[in-house]
């Protein structure tokens, strides 16, 4: 694909669409760029605005990141707040300094409440011929049917395990097999895969997964409470948890099935230990275990409260201890 996204890995289908507004002149005064994080949507905003408004250097006056400590509004949260938006408003209206496009990319877009929305609509309905608003979202369901009816929806969608591997090795040298186990935790998200290489978090979380996952093998229904106990203490953590459960238990399908293309190598020696105790039945229900609890979560993450996230954190917990020990306790969800 042509030079301006460079620095945008795969989304071909994406760089087509933004690339034929640059090539005819007809960019659009609104975008929703939607996925989940980490999956290149700051850097597709980035890339489009840059070649839009002609700039070579790395910062432009005519591309601004709206946030709160942009516009010196205070919040104790990420949300947009009502201060920033009127204040995106206000500066929308002085002329580009290059005397051709501004751009306002808006990370976090779809935190904005209802009243937020309702103040960005007038421009929206009648914005200045100059102006490009990105609002970068994970959830369109957030945005008023006003808002998405006048904005152009780009969807992003992960990446193949495979490419994002390769890019890791290639552009870090990290030893394939590392970056392949990364890039399947990630869930096909290159910012989530970066994150990983120097952080030690996420693998001291990962460990203590597949130690609690071993743990529960044992015929003593304690260490069910112990694993439990763990998935609530480490809530902050919860989105990588579940990308690095199904991926482990992934690789537990697939070698009940003697396949050989795991992507946790450097723990062949647990999860084969784990697969002594798990039949093949029983390996594909915990992974459907872990896939139905994530869903539950996803579902309940923006308003969910703290007795909430411990229930089902216990309840996935009871779940896989039966998937192991065939005990015919499921809960009901």
């Amino acid at each position: 694909m042509s030079a301006p996204f460079e620095a945008l890995v795969g989304h071909e289908s994406v760089k087509k669409i933004l690339m034929s507004a640059l090539g005819s002149d007809k960019i659009g005064h609104a975008y929703i760029f939607c996925g989940p994080r980490g999956v290149g949507r700051h850097t597709a905003a980035a890339c489009f605005a840059k070649a839009a408004v002609g700039g070579s250097k790395n910062s432009d006056p005519d591309i601004i990141t709206v946030s709160n400590e942009w516009s010196g509004a205070v919040s104790k949260t990420n949300t947009i707040v009502a201060e920033t938006v009127n204040e995106m408003r206000r500066d929308i209206y002085i002329k580009p300094y290059g005397g051709g496009r501004k751009f306002y990319i808006v990370p976090e877009g779809d935190t904005m409440n209802a009243a937020s929305q309702n103040k960005l609509l007038k421009v929206f309905e009648e914005p200045p011929d100059y102006c490009t608003i990105i609002l970068i979202a994970e959830n369109l369901s957030r945005f008023l049917p006003t808002i998405l009816s006048r904005a152009t929806v780009i969807r992003f969608m992960p990446l193949p395990i495979d490419t994002v591997a390769e890019y890791m090795t290639t552009r870090f040298g990290i030893d394939a097999d590392e970056a392949r186990a990364k890039a399947a935790i990630s869930g096909g998200r290159i910012g989530a895969a970066l994150e990983l290489i120097d952080d030690p978090e996420p693998e001291r979380l990962r460990k203590e997964l597949m130690d609690g996952l071993l743990s529960m093998t044992e015929n003593n229904n304690k260490n069910m409470i112990l694993f439990s106990n763990f998935l609530k203490t480490e809530k902050n953590g919860t989105d990588f948890i579940f990308s690095a459960l199904k991926s482990l238990l992934d690789d537990l399908v697939r070698i009940k099935l003697d396949l050989k293309d795991t992507v946790n190598k450097d723990m062949e020696k647990e999860l084969a230990e784990l697969s002594k105790s798990v039949t093949e039945r029983g390996a594909a229900r915990m992974l459907d275990t872990a896939v139905k609890y994530e869903r539950v979560y996803k579902i309940n993450k923006t308003n969910i409260i703290t007795t909430d996230f411990r229930m089902t954190m216990f309840c996935m917990a009871c779940e896989l201890w039966e998937d192991i020990h065939g005990r015919n306790y499921r809960s009901k969800i």
